[in-house]
């Protein structure tokens, strides 16, 4: 209808309904993520038309998708209601590789790629994202926190996720991670002395196995090794660990860097106040960080890479939000909010 023979376009059903054309509802788009979270694109559009009847076309399904997970990064850095404070939390952190395409923007003669073209001029490459967890001792019920960036970045993103789950001044962070350097350091940097950080017992472990594959004892003398090493690193007696090591290394000769004795001499030294496991055992602390690997199964690789997938940086890190909501328990509470 126009408003006069040259007047504006008026759409009195659009606007009495509040829908418009090439648009979803919000009870459609909900299904469509619901779906989308967790399958492929293509999945969904199956799955849609399965299980409601309704045939929605790929590019509508991705679009709808990247919209959601647009707003659930928004959403994530918002507090939740109702958070409890509480005397200590378990804090853990890892990495998990993810696949990234870059479209470069310019031909070889400097003029700009047709979007046809685009293709031709893509870079494929793998993208680091870390994952956090944090959770009460005792309970099952975890928050998840994802970040995709400098070491600072994840450094705030660990510290939200503890007042998420209820840190005030005097909480103690049982915080466990692999040997990385800069996670202690973030670790030191945002939470201070009310911190204690844990290399991974099992992470740790691992260069105790690599050090005694390269001497000559047989394979019983090499597992009656690691199993007195392991129990001396469950007691924290870090000095005896390293002083054994050190007669492996006399025995050997020779103090080349790159010799795994040598380089678990390193390593061991560089961090020999991260091995309280003992004080860890005794309060019945975790030791191990599979709690945040298992993080990354569920949470990222479970969608993000799926076989074929490859996202754009800053979608990777969009999804990888949606499905931090999702784990959260948030997903009732997200779409309330953006229904008022």
């Amino acid at each position: 209808m126009r408003g006069g023979r040259r007047g504006a376009r008026l759409h009195p059903f659009r606007d009495f309904a509040k829908v418009s054309n090439r648009s979803s509802s919000l009870a459609l788009q909900r299904r469509i993520v619901d779906f989308s979270a967790e399958r492929s694109f293509q999945s969904t559009a199956i799955a849609l038309k399965e299980h409601y009847r309704i045939e929605v076309p790929v590019y509508a399904i991705d679009k709808a998708t990247a919209v959601i997970a647009k707003q659930s990064k928004h959403f994530n850095s918002q507090a939740p209601e109702g958070i409890k404070p509480v005397d200590i939390l378990i804090s853990e952190v890892d990495g998990s590789m993810l696949p990234i395409v870059h479209f470069g923007e310019e031909t070889t003669d400097g003029q700009v790629a047709k979007r046809s073209d685009r293709r031709k001029h893509r870079q494929c490459h793998w993208k680091e994202i870390r994952v956090s967890t944090v959770r009460v001792p005792g309970s099952v019920d975890t928050w998840y926190g994802v970040a995709l960036g400098e070491p600072l970045s994840v450094g705030c993103m660990m510290l939200e996720c503890c007042k998420f789950k209820g840190m005030h001044s005097e909480t103690h962070i049982h915080a466990i991670a692999d040997g990385a350097s800069w996670i202690a350091n973030q670790y030191d940097l945002q939470f201070g002395t009310r911190c204690k950080f844990h290399i991974d017992f099992w992470h740790a472990c691992d260069y105790l196995v690599a050090a005694a594959k390269s001497t000559t004892m047989s394979d019983k003398e090499r597992k009656c090794w690691f199993e007195t090493q392991k129990e001396s690193l469950r007691a924290s007696k870090v000095k005896t660990v390293l002083a054994t090591l050190g007669d492996l290394a006399e025995a050997k000769g020779g103090e080349d860097e790159n010799e795994p004795i040598t380089t678990t001499i390193s390593y061991f030294k560089k961090r020999e106040n991260q091995f309280d496991y003992a004080d860890a055992i005794r309060r019945e602390l975790p030791i191990g960080s599979g709690e945040v690997e298992s993080a990354h199964r569920h949470i990222l690789q479970k969608r993000l890479k799926i076989p074929g997938a490859w996202w754009r940086l800053e979608r990777a890190e969009e999804m990888a939000q949606l499905r931090a909501m999702r784990a959260n328990g948030r997903w009732n509470d997200f779409w309330q909010k953006k229904a008022a």
